[in-house]
Parts: C-alpha cells; sequence; structure tokens
C-alpha cells in the first residue's frame, strides 16, 4: 500500500510540474522562445517544412490527399526518410536538406 500511495503522490507531483511548467516564459521573466521542441524533434521546423514541401499533397492534417495519409504510423521514419531523398510512385524526391528531412521524418512518425 505505501509503495502504491508514493507512485501515486509522485504522479501527482509530476502533473503540478508539467502544468505550472507552461507559462510561455523563462527564468529571467522573458518570454520563451517559440520554437517547440518534443522528443528528439524540433514540432515548429518540421510543420515548417511540411507546409513548404508536403502539404499540397498530404493535406493539412498529413490525411491525405494526391498522396497518401502520413498518419497512425503508416510509416517508419527510414520510409518517411527513402521518400524525402528519392521520391515514391508519383512523389518526386523533396528539396530539403538533411536535417530537415530527419527532423521531418522523425516529426511525421509521431503523429
Amino acid at each position: 500500500m505505501k509503495k502504491c500511495l508514493f507512485a501515486l503522490s509522485g504522479l501527482m507531483v509530476l502533473g503540478s510540474l508539467v502544468a505550472c511548467g507552461g507559462s510561455g516564459e523563462n527564468v529571467e521573466g522573458t518570454p520563451a522562445d517559440t520554437e517547440e521542441v518534443v522528443g528528439d524533434f524540433d514540432a515548429t521546423m518540421a510543420r515548417e517544412t511540411y507546409e513548404a514541401a508536403c502539404i499540397a499533397c498530404h493535406g493539412g492534417n498529413l490525411e491525405g490527399g494526391a498522396g497518401p495519409q502520413l498518419t497512425d504510423g503508416a510509416y517508419s521514419y527510414e520510409e518517411i526518410i527513402h521518400a524525402i531523398e528519392h521520391g515514391k510512385g508519383a512523389m518526386p524526391p523533396q528539396n530539403v536538406d538533411q536535417e530537415e528531412a530527419e527532423n521531418l521524418a522523425k516529426w511525421i512518425e509521431a503523429q
């Protein structure tokens, strides 16, 4: 029972930290950067790359259109990188640098 209470109180503390951590300000009180880094990819940069190179065929919410849907883990990181670099089917290779391609692939895989 003590282990359960400890685990529960730990989750409550974690929840409090998460809930309180979203002020948008850094320690000095100035606004934090607007760049959103989630896990090991930069979601803001990925979204910008997606909007520039992918949105016309894959839709605003990765739902598909002329190109396939990119959500629900349909493609692995490796498959996404390969498609970006070499094209796939009617999709031509995309003109994005390696860092952007890797970041985009991680972001799409996470959707």
